[in-house]
């Protein structure tokens, strides 16, 4: 139990962290809303959960506007986080989050066949950047470089709605580890969340 509570909070941490990168990444234009399997990401956090839950995920913490489940991801098991504007009244970003690993052939791996099936829905990213400064192939060396935080890897395409994001980022859970994290943001919830904050200014 102290374990799954342990990475339950390294999991709001960085959860929190790409919440607060979403938004500052997009704009808004008159568009609709982006989906994640399916469900709008707009709307209460009440209601974008409830769906959530009838597609078979189930929550595990709720705290600060982000509510986070479990459950099955295009065939595996992953952490799903929801972000909110601070009323809760407006969901904003999705992010998926799979697995660590101590692996750099298994992030790659995993990193590529999201790139593979997010090309063939949506074309080629808008921007795409796969840059690790190692000198070595080495499985140490290509960690030690995520690990400080040195390592570019990411792939980003702007959709109808909004933009998804594909990248490989350390893990807050363990030295030498790395995360595969896929990112939803609606441009809409996202720019109505910068003006309210402007307002608080």
């Amino acid at each position: 139990m102290l374990l799954l509570n342990v990475k339950i909070k390294a999991m709001r941490t960085r959860i929190l962290s790409f919440i607060c990168g979403a938004l500052l990444a997009v704009t808004a234009t008159a568009q609709p809303h982006l989906s994640f399997k399916g469900i709008p990401i707009t709307g209460s956090m009440t209601s974008f959960c409830q769906q959530l839950k009838t597609k078979g995920f189930t929550q595990i913490s709720s705290d600060n506007n982000i509510t986070t489940f479990v459950g099955d991801f295009t065939g595996r098991q992953a952490y799903v986080a929801v972000g909110a504007a601070d009323d809760g009244k407006n969901v904003h970003s999705v992010v998926v989050l799979f697995d660590p690993s101590e692996e750099w052939n298994t992030l790659v791996n995993t990193y590529d066949y999201y790139k593979e099936i997010y090309s063939r829905k949506y074309g080629n990213p808008a921007k795409s950047i796969e840059k690790n400064p190692s000198n070595s192939n080495s499985n140490i060396s290509l960690m030690y470089e995520l690990w400080q935080g040195r390592v570019v890897y990411g792939s980003l395409w702007e959709v109808e709605g909004g933009s998804i994001e594909i990248s490989i980022e350390k893990s807050s859970e363990g030295i030498n580890e790395g995360i595969v994290v896929i990112k939803y943001r609606d441009s809409q919830n996202i720019e109505t969340k910068i003006q309210k904050d402007l307002e608080d200014i």
